[in-house]
């Protein structure tokens, strides 16, 4: 089988590549600078962010936004979701960060481990324009900012736009695949998708395996993080794949011939959250403070704007006509309606069995 392997499908290197995509950011009053500090000193706010372009839209975009409207110290690191719960875990009284970024299903591994604290909406005024179907019960934070779980294909090597995730075990299908890991939220979220259309779901996830074994030998690449894949999609190693709908636009603002098939199923979301820990060294007002300028519409216009296209969760910014276009929406609520989430619930106890033996079946 002719498969190339973008770093080796471990936790450690997968650490590593997050920790090399980005660099520590600091903020100072209202001049925004990049600082290879990865610890805050004094009263400083300390927040985490993601590695590659989530941590690149921070850097450069929303870090200005921060400083003009908190007017507050701020040092960010980026890092995978369950690490920095395992980081916050490991020292709740202490914990490194102020405010984590994290997806749904991190999110409800904090509530569970109770390492963050309630969300008060009525301190947080831009809340108020966050779409409703943004806004989460039980009192937690509302969505900082959504991806969608697309199939991305090469227009150029597939003539006949895909309508369902099976399309990758099609025989006829003259294209090569490619796959990310399970440590990634995409990966993961593919699976499910992939279990679904078959028969399965989150309970039952057998069905996914089973595509993929019998997928591997047209898959040229297993790529150890979404930013892998997308290079290696960008250098024409692979035409079908599971996709972050926003680098799909992204390869095609660099005029990567890319497109986003209309499932049948629709498109899965990753919702994203600001969520401050129970115990914040920098106090409540600023971790707040930060929220706050985050969901502004500065902020989220920047979010959502070219060449990064992430969904904001801020009702009163328009999207780009790329993003409107690819979609095919017009708004927030046009993506709210038209996405599904996932089960994290049931995810979470299986996810590290589903990391190992997918891990074990791609090298194999």
């Amino acid at each position: 089988m002719n498969q190339r392997f973008i770093n080796r499908l471990s936790r450690r290197s997968v650490l590593g590549a997050g920790m090399f995509l980005g660099t520590s950011w600091a903020l100072k009053a209202c001049n925004a600078t990049v600082s290879s500090d990865t610890g805050a000193a004094g009263g400083d706010l300390v927040v985490a962010s993601f590695p590659g372009t989530t941590d690149a839209v921070i850097r450069e975009e929303l870090a200005p936004v921060v400083a003009e409207k908190a007017g507050i110290d701020v040092s960010a690191q980026p890092l995978l979701a369950f690490e920095q719960i395992a980081r916050v875990k490991a020292s709740p009284e202490n914990p490194p960060f102020d405010v984590l970024l994290l997806d749904d299903g991190q999110n409800a591994v904090a509530v569970e481990e109770d390492l963050i604290q309630p969300f008060p909406a009525d301190q947080v005024p831009n809340a108020s324009d966050v779409n409703p179907g943004f806004l989460k019960e039980g009192g937690l934070a509302p969505v900082f900012f959504a991806q969608g779980i697309v199939m991305a294909y090469n227009p150029e090597k597939v003539s006949t736009p895909p309508t369902s995730w099976e399309a990758m075990l099609d025989p006829n299908l003259d294209a090569q695949l490619g796959l990310v890991s399970l440590n990634s939220i995409l990966g993961t979220s593919f699976m499910v998708e992939m279990a679904k259309v078959l028969g399965g779901g989150e309970s039952n996830i057998e069905p996914a395996f089973e595509a993929v074994s019998e997928m591997l030998p047209r898959v040229s690449g297993v790529a150890a993080n979404p930013g892998a894949l997308l290079t290696l999609f960008q250098q024409g190693e692979v035409d079908v794949s599971p996709m972050w709908h926003n680098d799909v636009l992204t390869l095609a603002e660099r005029g990567v011939p890319v497109a986003i098939a209309k499932l049948d199923s629709g498109v899965a979301v990753a919702r994203y959250s600001l969520d401050v820990v129970q115990n914040p060294t920098a106090g409540l007002d600023s971790a707040l403070a930060y929220v706050d300028a985050m969901l502004s519409p500065e902020a989220q216009a920047a979010l959502v704007a070219a060449p990064y296209f992430y969904i904001p969760s801020n009702d009163t910014v328009e999207l780009p006509p790329a993003l409107a276009e690819a979609m095919g929406i017009e708004s927030v609520g046009d993506f709210i309606a038209m996405s599904h989430g996932l089960d994290w619930a049931t995810i979470n106890p299986q996810r590290a069995e589903w990391i190992e033996r997918f891990n074990q079946v791609v090298q194999a």
